[in-house]
C-alpha cells in the first residue's frame, strides 16, 4: 500500500533530465568584402582624341611608358586609359565628358595613376609610378622591401638592386623601426628610420645623394595626403612635365 501511495504522489519518479541552457545559434560567417569589378567607361572618339593629345605632350615632355603597354600604340594606349574606370575620377569634373576638361586636369588623370593603384599595376611607366603612402604604421619588412625595391628599380641608375628590411626596436612613437640596406653600385648607405603612419618621402634624398656621378636625373615626388607620385627625371624634363600638369617650375 505504501508503495503504490508514493508512485501515486510521485515520489518514485526518476528525477527529470536537466534541461541544457539556451543558447542562440551563432551567425553565419560573413564572406570577405572584395570589390566589384567596374566595368569600362564608355569614351567616344572625341574624348580619346583629348586624352592622347595629353600623352603625347606628357610624353614629349619626359615621361616614358612602361612595359605594361609594350605592343600597343599610343591610340590603343590612350583609349585603355581613358575607359579605366578610375580614370579622372575624383577631380570635381568627372561628370562632364573628357572633352571638357583642360589638357592640365587630362595629364593629370594620366599620371595620377589610381588605375596602377586598382590593378595593382606596377610597371605603366618606365620612369614614373604611383604609390599608396599612409596607414604604414602596421607595414612590415616586406612592405619597405617592396617599395624600396621599385624605387630603386624604377630609377634604374644602380646596378645590382638587392634590398634586405631589418626591424630596430625603440625607434619613434611606434617604439620601433626598420634599417634598409643595399646591393647596389654604387653603395647606398643603409637607411634607419622610425615606423610612422605616412611614408616619410624625404628619404629619397639620401637615395639621390648615392646617384652614379654623371647621373642627372633625381627624384621627385608630389603627394596629396593618399598617395605619391614619384618621378625620376632631369631638371629639363620636370619643368617641361609641371608645365603639362599646369604647375609652377619647381614643382616636381
Amino acid at each position: 500500500m505504501i508503495g503504490w501511495l508514493r508512485r501515486l504522489l510521485g515520489q518514485d519518479r526518476p528525477p527529470p533530465h536537466p534541461v541544457p541552457a539556451w543558447e542562440p545559434e551563432p551567425p553565419p560567417p560573413v564572406p570577405a568584402w572584395e570589390p566589384k569589378p567596374q566595368p569600362p567607361q564608355q569614351r567616344s572618339e572625341a574624348e580619346t582624341d583629348a586624352v592622347e593629345a595629353a600623352l603625347n605632350g606628357l610624353i614629349a615632355a619626359g615621361l616614358r611608358l612602361g612595359p605594361h603597354y609594350e605592343g600597343m600604340d599610343r591610340r590603343a594606349v590612350a583609349r585603355a586609359m581613358a575607359e579605366h574606370p578610375e580614370f579622372a575620377v575624383g577631380d570635381g569634373n568627372e561628370t562632364l565628358p573628357l572633352t571638357e576638361h583642360s589638357s592640365d586636369a587630362l595629364s593629370i588623370a594620366i599620371l595620377w595613376s589610381y588605375r596602377a593603384l586598382a590593378d595593382a599595376i606596377e610597371d605603366e611607366f618606365a620612369n614614373a609610378a604611383i604609390f599608396e603612402d599612409h596607414c604604414y604604421d602596421g607595414a612590415d619588412e616586406e612592405t619597405y622591401r617592396a617599395l624600396f625595391a621599385r624605387l630603386i628599380d624604377l630609377a634604374g641608375a644602380w646596378t645590382g638592386r638587392g634590398v634586405t628590411i631589418s626591424r630596430v626596436p625603440g625607434l619613434g612613437a611606434y617604439g620601433h623601426g626598420f634599417r634598409v640596406a643595399f646591393e647596389t653600385q654604387p653603395p647606398i648607405p643603409p637607411l634607419t628610420f622610425p615606423a610612422d603612419k605616412n611614408f616619410d618621402w624625404s628619404l629619397l634624398d639620401q637615395l639621390d645623394a648615392s646617384r652614379p656621378a654623371a647621373e642627372t636625373r633625381r627624384f621627385r615626388v608630389a603627394a596629396d595626403g593618399g598617395a605619391g607620385l614619384v618621378l625620376f627625371l632631369d631638371d629639363t624634363e620636370a619643368r617641361a612635365i609641371a608645365a603639362r600638369l599646369g604647375w609652377g617650375p619647381d614643382d616636381l
